[in-house]
């Protein structure tokens, strides 16, 4: 092998490797990555994430959705947070939030002793509760709601699907956050 060829050779096998772009995160990575960081109550760490992946992609409705809710929890700003959920709905995403949601029958008082925790996802045509375990979740047409109102309990709300009343509670339990939900429902439900 002439010496030139093998000083090409060499110089190959000595360089480093060609550098890579790196892989840009799909969007369902960036949203559980900020459901979680959500259950953490870790808001800013998920606002910063969902602001950073919307540069890029800034009409993604999932991470709209996020967003709405993180600042919901971080701000409680009631207001700002129905106009990002508006946003997102009409970008195709919809609003969600994280409720506790009661397996109790009756509801007697503030405090709910046998309950599981979740996402309740208000999308277009449907509502959806997922729980982060378990599988009594539920995704139900708006029109299979028979009714979605608030509790005797101002901080609970109840919707009601083949004749047995599903119970939540907010994840502020605050009453705002209620009407919030409900508002949103009514909104996005027409």
């Amino acid at each position: 092998m002439p010496l030139l060829s093998v000083l090409i050779f060499a110089a190959l096998l000595l360089a480093p490797p060609p550098s890579r772009a790196p892989r840009p995160q799909r969007s369902a990575e960036v949203v559980a990555e900020a459901q979680k960081l959500i259950r953490q109550q870790r808001y800013a760490d998920a606002i910063n994430r969902l602001e950073q992946f919307l540069e890029t992609s800034p009409e993604d409705a999932e991470a709209l959705t996020y967003l709405a809710a993180a600042h919901l929890y971080a701000d409680r700003e009631h207001l700002k947070a129905s106009e990002m959920f508006t946003r997102a709905f009409d970008a195709g995403g919809g609003a969600s939030f994280f409720v506790t949601h009661s397996h109790e029958s009756v509801m007697s008082g503030e405090d709910v002793t046998n309950y599981c925790r979740g996402w309740l996802h208000l999308r277009r045509g449907r509502v959806e509760f997922a729980p982060d375990e378990g599988t009594h979740g539920f995704s139900a047409r708006y029109a299979d709601v028979a009714e979605f109102k608030q509790n005797r309990h101002k901080s609970f709300f109840h919707l009601k699907l083949g004749g047995a009343n599903q119970n939540f509670r907010p994840r502020t339990k605050e009453e705002l956050e209620t009407l919030l939900i409900l508002a949103l429902y009514k909104r996005f439900s027409r």
